[in-house]
């Protein structure tokens, strides 16, 4: 009798499956994290909470002026957005080649991270000049409305039990 060797085949197939969706999963939540944030800012986090927090916080003329330096800052941080996808495409190009380089791929997960830090620093520094518009008491308020949207998405994320009843 003559000895049956197992295919590989299943085991490629799998592992082109994890790629692809790795692939399909770094592709889809860049651009998704870019266009849920909107143009102030890129993905979630304390700044997208401060920016709705001034759209609330903030009467309508300083907050049209505030959204009029967003939009100008997302305009200008265009070159930074484009090293951002260009990085993006790169990384999923590395995670998808046939010889995986470890190496090559930690390089390009650093230099996605340089290029999403300076395309932040740019719209943190629109935020920073806009929060020194508006007086103490709105900032206050902002950081009121992100402490109120911050306990609730951890009670609804089950991260902590509700408070007592009253």
């Amino acid at each position: 009798m003559t000895a049956v060797t197992p295919s590989r085949l299943p085991i490629w197939l799998i592992v082109s499956l994890l790629v692809n969706a790795l692939l399909i999963g770094v592709l889809i939540g860049g651009g998704l994290g870019q266009r849920k944030a909107g143009p102030a800012m890129a993905g979630p986090g304390g700044e997208d909470m401060l920016v709705r927090g001034i759209d609330r916080a903030v009467p309508d003329e300083q907050r049209r002026a505030v959204r009029r330096a967003f939009r100008r800052a997302f305009a200008d941080s265009r070159q930074e957005r484009i090293q951002v996808r260009n990085t993006r495409q790169r990384l999923a190009a590395l995670l998808a080649a046939e010889d995986y380089e470890a190496s090559e791929v930690q390089s390009a997960f650093e230099d996605l991270r340089a290029a999403e830090a300076a395309m932040k620093a740019r719209l943190h520094d629109v935020l920073a000049e806009q929060l020194a518009t508006l007086s103490p008491e709105q900032r206050q308020a902002i950081l009121s409305d992100m402490d109120r949207r911050d306990r609730r998405r951890r009670d609804h994320d089950g991260h902590r039990p509700p408070p007592p009843l009253e």
